[in-house]
């Protein structure tokens, strides 16, 4: 399973079927052994020198997909982003926030 992953975050930084390489993504990282793996490599595609906005876009929405306490700390770094990306997770934080309070609620019950 973890073998996929450098291939499904290339999709979405080359924008290649990104929507549902995030999909996959999103359903991957059920299992903890590939969260970890897929969070590090969104997170270092992230920091790439050569990723642009739209590259960055793809990629927060992608992992936006995620749970954890860590897509939050990306999120809110992100929000102090240049314009054009900090937008996306600004707008996204509370969503994100929101989502993880009921999939707890669902997980409590």
């Amino acid at each position: 399973m973890g073998a996929a992953v450098p291939t499904l975050v290339s999709m979405v930084v080359e924008g290649f079927d990104d929507v549902t390489a995030a999909e996959v993504l999103r359903t991957l990282s059920q299992d903890p052994k590939c969260a970890d793996q897929i969070m590090t490599a969104l997170v270092d595609e992230l920091a790439a020198p050569t990723a642009g906005s739209v590259t960055r876009i793809r990629l927060i929405q992608a992992l936006v997909g995620l749970s954890g306490t860590t897509v939050h700390e990306v999120l809110r770094q992100l929000a102090h982003d240049d314009r054009a990306v900090a937008l996306v997770p600004s707008a996204l934080v509370g969503a994100v926030q929101r989502q993880s309070a009921e999939d707890q609620a669902v997980r409590d019950f």
